[in-house]
């Protein structure tokens, strides 16, 4: 079987890096999405994540997410995830502006933006 061709390595990453690489990875992809115009409201983006692909319920959307961590633990979160683990980490333009402002996405984009 795959165990056969790859086979347990000696050190297993954390627990909080698996959580952030599966988390990281699909909250970034929201960013991007907003950074591109493709996604317009950021409660739109929060729940389509819950409800579309099945992005964790609890955390109220990966933008709503990003906030709970707070965008500059975000951002080096992002640059750690790199050095570790490759550019699909990389930390959008617009959460590393956001990170230097000290701002999270439901109060940069509006006061009707409420969590979803």
């Amino acid at each position: 079987g795959l165990a056969d061709h790859y086979p347990r390595a000696a050190e297993q990453p954390s627990l909080v890096d698996v959580q952030h690489r599966l988390m990281f990875v699909q909250a970034l992809e929201a960013v991007r999405a907003l950074e591109e115009g493709v996604l317009m409201d950021i409660r739109e983006g929060d729940v389509g994540a819950i409800l579309g692909w099945g992005f964790a319920p609890a955390t109220g959307g990966p933008l709503s997410w990003l906030d709970i961590l707070g965008s500059a633990y975000a951002a080096e979160r992002c640059d750690q995830l790199v050095a570790d683990y490759g550019d699909r980490f990389t930390c959008p333009e617009l959460l590393r502006d956001m990170a230097a402002k000290g701002q999270s996405f439901y109060g940069r984009f509006g006061a009707d933006a409420k969590a979803a």
